[in-house]
């Protein structure tokens, strides 16, 4: 807690930040409404790995790196975009209570509450032509690195919004690389179990995500009275 206060409220980047940001990436991976991307990609890499499970993790680590590309070219950009904000972030004291307020719409979309919305790549993995080549998954993994599911859009606001107050590319880079990655764990998962992990998935899915929506709201509302008491002092 006193590592994720500090990379809160003064921009720091600790071990823990990463691991907190991969347990995000794979929570988000779990949530009931990314279960049909799971279900798609699950039906992709079983038709193109024929029953070789070597060839199915190898399919799921092509697409992860994919994936990965876009999630780099995301966080460098994010935190540029970031850099030329610091004087008006440090101004306003932003990274006091903008994460921190992600955070809480974050839960309140977890438990229900609230519901975002936001364009996605709609493309099915479905009516796409099997992977002949080891550079296809890699070359299909690249869009979908920007596939955000609905229930998730205020965890990765949350995510952006430390990126860009943080401000350094290099880190931008490595923590939306982690996100991935944490959502990597479950489509590794997949491409070796297929269907049948889906509906444990499924039936965690629900407890998964009211923990998860109840955990950020406290975690929220925690860093905006330690923000405050601070800025105060």
């Amino acid at each position: 807690m006193e590592d994720l206060y500090h990379f809160t409220i003064t921009g720091g980047i600790s071990a823990s930040t990463y691991i907190l940001v991969c347990i995000v990436g794979i929570v988000s991976a779990v949530l009931a409404c990314y279960l049909p991307v799971l279900a798609m990609f699950a039906n992709y890499v079983q038709k193109g790995a024929a029953g070789d499970k070597r060839k199915a993790i190898r399919i799921a680590l092509n697409f992860i790196l994919g994936m990965v590309v876009t999630s780099v070219l995301t966080g460098w950009i994010i935190a540029l975009i970031g850099q030329q904000l610091l004087p008006f972030v440090e101004k306003y004291n932003l990274l006091t209570w903008v994460p921190p307020v992600f955070d809480i719409l974050a839960g309140l979309q977890l438990l229900g509450v609230i519901s975002f919305a936001m364009p996605t790549f709609q493309k099915s993995l479905n009516q796409l032509q099997l992977p002949q080549s080891k550079f296809d998954a890699f070359k299909l993994g690249i869009p979908y690195g920007l596939v955000i599911s609905p229930c998730a859009i205020p965890i990765f606001f949350a995510l952006i919004s430390y990126i860009a107050l943080q401000g350094s590319p290099l880190h931008g880079a490595l923590l939306m690389t982690t996100y991935s990655l944490g959502k990597g764990v479950i489509l590794v998962a997949v491409a070796v179990f297929s269907i049948s992990i889906l509906s444990k998935l499924a039936r965690w899915g629900g407890p998964v995500r009211k923990v998860a929506g109840y955990l950020s709201i406290a975690i929220g509302i925690i860093f905006l009275v330690i923000g405050f008491i601070k800025t105060d002092h």
